[in-house]
C-alpha cells in the first residue's frame, strides 16, 4: 500500500515538472514579438514619416507612420501621434499587407502585461 502512494505521488510530481514548463511557454508566446508585434519596444526616433524603435532583442527597427492611418493610444484613449516621444515604452502593431514596415497601431506605456489583461476583458 505504502509503495503504491509513493508511486502515485512520484507520478504527480512528474507530470507538474512536465506541464510547468509548457504552461510558461504558453504565458512567453503571447509576450514575445512577432512579425506583426513588437512587444515593450523602446522610441529612439520619432519623425512626421516614421519611428525608429529598440525591440527586446536589441535590434532597432525603423517604422513607417502616418497620422492619419497609425492610431495611437495612450491609457485606452486615442491621441495625436507628435505625442509620442522618444523614451516611451511602446506596443506596436504593424500592417501585415503593407510590404514595408507600417505601424497601424501604437500603444504608449502598454507593458506585455497589460496588453493581455485589456485583451481579455
Amino acid at each position: 500500500m505504502r509503495r503504491r502512494s509513493l508511486a502515485s505521488l512520484f507520478a504527480v510530481l512528474l507530470v507538474l515538472a512536465a506541464y510547468a514548463p509548457a504552461l510558461a511557454a504558453s504565458d512567453g508566446e503571447q509576450q514575445k514579438d512577432t512579425d506583426v508585434r513588437m512587444v515593450d519596444a523602446k522610441v529612439v526616433e520619432v519623425s512626421r514619416r516614421h519611428i525608429s524603435i529598440i525591440a527586446r532583442s536589441g535590434v532597432e527597427h525603423v517604422i513607417a507612420t502616418d497620422a492619419a492611418d497609425t492610431h495611437v493610444t495612450l491609457k485606452g484613449k486615442r491621441i495625436d501621434l507628435k505625442k509620442l516621444r522618444v523614451g516611451d515604452m511602446v506596443t506596436v502593431d504593424l500592417d501585415v499587407e503593407n510590404p514595408q514596415k507600417f505601424a497601424r497601431r501604437i500603444i504608449i506605456g502598454a507593458q506585455s502585461g497589460e496588453v493581455l489583461t485589456a485583451a481579455r476583458n
